[in-house]
């Protein structure tokens, strides 16, 4: 189960009176959805509102509920959010990986780096130095990547070798959160497993792709670089 999280920052429309009007937009896609949204083709379906004129905040949300419902394949959830009100980002918990002692010697995803350990466990671990790429641009995609699990156990530095091995991958914000979950279920006989990656933004946009065994426990949160 999970969820992809797309934040929006560059959002407007007309209000009363032809005003501009500003918001955040938090479009939530279940990740058993039929398509998924190339981030450039939403960005410009957004921007295309910046001179339409809506009678209330209700009246939008239903328009792009229908709208991005029928590209996914699937009900999707949308929000405003006020840009002044809302606190937006939250404080990661658990151990960064990021100064492990790490010999890598690869940049290319490989699950065999994962090492298992034998006691059972549980953890919350997080690194913000992963890297991908834009399989249509080849532009580099950021991310804070993090992981929760109970029941199993995995080495931190194959854990941190493994996720830094995607840093020449090409692929969807999407599709690489669903390779590192599926790849560490395969390795550890979790009870609990969920892998939440924060991409930077892009043309406005952040990414959050969750995938778990069980649903959020806390309410979605942005991390503060992005």
């Amino acid at each position: 189960m999970g969820e992809d999280v797309w934040n929006c920052y560059e959002f407007s429309w007309l209000g009363d009176k032809s005003c501009p009007r500003a918001a955040m937009l938090r479009v939530v896609v279940p990740c058993d959805s039929e398509h998924m949204v190339e981030s450039k083709s939403l960005k410009l379906y957004l921007n295309s509102f910046a001179q339409t004129r809506f009678a209330n905040e209700d009246e939008i949300i239903e328009r792009l509920k229908a709208d991005v419902s029928k590209i996914c394949g699937a009900p999707v959830d949308i929000f405003l959010m006020n840009i002044d009100r809302e606190n937006l980002s939250g404080e990661l918990t658990g151990n960064c990986l990021d100064d492990l002692a790490v010999c890598i010697e690869t940049f290319q995803p490989d699950a065999t780096l994962l090492r298992p350990k034998k006691a059972a466990g549980s953890e919350s671990v997080f690194t913000h130095v992963f890297r991908s790429a834009c399989p249509v641009t080849g532009q580099p995609d950021y991310a804070t990547i993090a992981i929760t699990y109970d029941g199993g156990a995995i080495q931190r530095e194959s854990l941190l070798a493994y996720l830094v091995s995607y840093r020449e991958y090409a692929g969807f914000h999407e599709h690489v959160v669903e390779r590192i979950y599926r790849d560490l279920m395969e390795v550890g006989s979790f009870s609990l497993l969920s892998v939440e990656g924060n991409f930077l933004r892009r043309g406005g946009i952040d990414i959050n792709p969750f995938r778990s065994t069980h649903p959020r426990s806390q309410p979605f949160a942005r991390v503060s670089r992005q």
